[in-house]
């Protein structure tokens, strides 16, 4: 097993060869950089978590959504990024994050033989009467409520630090949690 430090001077060696990558190429250069394999999960291996659901279309949109937020998770964890570029990450994570519950939601009332509600909020109120406890509704409220709030135009303050890695793992909490419950439900 390498040191802890073989890692840091990797680290430090890949950061100069990129830059120094970045330095020769033009604006417009398109370069085939890999993602390690592994990183993303394939539709294959997500699909099987998503099995109580009915809608095929709905199940590979999330997973599709799920390799997205993969992604975005490496980034976060192996790049050293400055600014409000954190806050975005985690901004674009909570809004994939919510879209997934959003679809769930929908797919889980159909499933209850619930109406469903063209507004996700709404939606949010009935799980409270389908055995979903009211401590996760109050999560997915939340997620719902942060997620609302991304229309630049509405906003009246900066949002460099208005995202947080606190608030990214919450959401990824959250599915988790509505995830096994919907799970628990329907199976």
């Amino acid at each position: 097993m390498p040191s802890p430090r073989s890692h840091i001077e990797l680290s430090e060696r890949i950061s100069k060869d990129l830059q120094r990558l970045d330095d020769i190429l033009s604006e417009n250069t398109r370069t085939d950089l890999a993602v390690p394999r592994g990183i993303i999960r394939r539709v294959e291996d997500i699909l099987p978590e998503y099995d109580f659901l009915m809608n095929n279309t709905i199940k590979r949109n999330i997973c599709y959504a799920v390799e997205a937020l993969d992604f975005y998770r490496w980034i976060i964890n192996r790049f050293k990024t400055y600014g409000p570029v954190n806050g975005y990450l985690y901004k674009t994570g909570i809004i994939l994050v919510d879209m997934i519950v959003e679809a769930m939601t929908h797919d889980f009332l159909k499933q209850k033989r619930v109406k469903q509600n063209k507004k996700h909020s709404k939606n949010i109120l009935k799980l409270r009467t389908l055995g979903i406890p009211a401590s996760l509704c109050e999560r997915i409220e939340k997620l719902h409520n942060r997620r609302s709030n991304i229309h630049l135009y509405l906003i009246s303050d900066l949002e460099a630090t208005k995202y947080t890695l606190r608030d990214w793992n919450s959401s990824i909490l959250c599915l988790r949690d509505i995830r096994k419950k919907f799970c628990e439900l329907l199976t």
